[in-house]
């Protein structure tokens, strides 16, 4: 979970966050010093060097917030330096508190791949890179290990530009948190971390407009559930029927997926050890007895029940089929549904362990169904 980032945090950050904003209306660029004291540490101990002709400060472990910093629109630049080894450094950006935020972050170890840049949105804690990958979310770079490379972020309304070094990695279609300002926070990410040369532009900006989601069933695609409170994953252990006292348990909320038709559930629930699965439910009204085809993907475990009775389990967990395998979502596994006429209940039972958690599916055509 999202926790591991700020492990050494304070319960005290509430009462930092909550101190005086900075706020500028005429976009001024604000540098900030290398010194510890221009910074809320955290409790870390951040070390003031000179490194490599800069100055600058380093994270041993942990994160750090720009003091006084509180930016909505605008510009975020630095430069950081990092070693060869698996780590996740980036920037927390419109920090809400610890577990809501914008992520832009790096994996050194996945130098020259298509995932060695990532933006995802924290809700909850949840750290869901599964549920946001490809075009959009990710990008490739080459990186320099144990030299200074240049960051920089330009995020405007609900969309955002990720670059290293001049080059564009990441263009973001749609932020998926509000259009809220928050703080500023440099992460290590799992290994030292040096930055240097710090500022950040607060920009005025108009509000956006979201991107539309379709409406549910358009093309098939499932964009409306009922979605349940979180509970532990033992309440549907070897229940092959749904039975009153497991309903019992449940309250239901209508809670729309985001464009691409992906429900992030941990905007629903907050994750432990024993509120680790979310149900979200469809009601299919069907004019015929008939067998319908649905397209689905999950993170990261799921039992699926039709009208009552267990009809799939399946785990896509980070590594479970073998050492590569990551575990994101898609619509990679396909069921075809005995609807019966009249009304039929569709649960997916959805548990998570790690990198997110949600569901996702689409009809292969809406012929004579309709759903609500």
């Amino acid at each position: 979970m999202i926790e591991n980032y700020f492990k050494t945090a304070p319960i005290s950050f509430t009462i930092i966050f909550l101190s005086a904003f900075f706020f500028n209306t005429n976009a001024q660029t604000v540098k900030v010093s290398s010194n510890p004291n221009a910074w809320d540490t955290m409790g870390v101990t951040p070390v003031q060097e000179t490194y490599k002709g800069k100055e600058c400060l380093l994270i041993k472990s942990g994160a750090i917030i720009v003091k006084g910093a509180n930016l909505r629109d605008g510009i975020i630049e630095a430069d950081i330096c990092f070693p060869k080894q698996r780590s996740f450094p980036g920037f927390a950006v419109r920090m809400q508190d610890l577990k809501d935020f914008e992520n832009f972050y790096l994996r050194p170890h996945q130098s020259g791949n298509p995932d060695a840049a990532q933006y995802i949105p924290i809700f909850n804690g949840m750290d869901a890179w599964q549920l946001y990958y490809g075009e959009g979310y990710s990008g490739k770079f080459n990186y320099k290990f144990d030299e200074w490379q240049h960051i920089k972020i330009n995020v405007h309304g609900l969309k955002a530009e990720f670059y290293i070094d001049d080059t564009p990695v990441i263009k973001v279609k749609e932020l998926l948190r509000p259009w809220q300002a928050g703080k500023i926070v440099v992460i290590s990410g799992g290994a030292p971390l040096r930055i240097a040369n710090m500022q950040y532009t607060i920009e005025e900006g108009a509000p956006p407009t979201p991107m539309p989601t379709p409406a549910n069933g358009t093309g098939g695609l499932i964009t409306q559930w009922k979605v349940s409170n979180a509970v532990d994953r033992s309440l549907f252990e070897k229940q092959y029927q749904l039975t009153p006292a497991i309903k019992k348990k449940l309250s239901w909320t209508i809670q729309r997926s985001e464009p691409s038709g992906t429900i992030n559930l941990a905007r629903f629930g907050s994750w432990s050890d024993t509120t680790n699965t979310i149900v979200a439910k469809l009601i299919i009204e069907s004019a015929s007895e008939q067998v319908k085809g649905l397209s689905f993907g999950f993170s990261d475990f799921v039992t699926v029940y039709l009208n009552g009775k267990a009809i799939y389990n399946g785990a896509d967990n980070f590594m479970s089929r073998d050492y590569r395998f990551l575990g994101t979502i898609g619509f990679f596994d396909k069921l075809f549904l005995p609807l019966k006429k009249g009304s039929n209940e569709l649960w997916f039972v959805v548990s998570e362990n790690f990198g997110g958690w949600g569901v996702k599916a689409k009809f292969e055509n809406m012929d004579k169904i309709s759903l609500r």
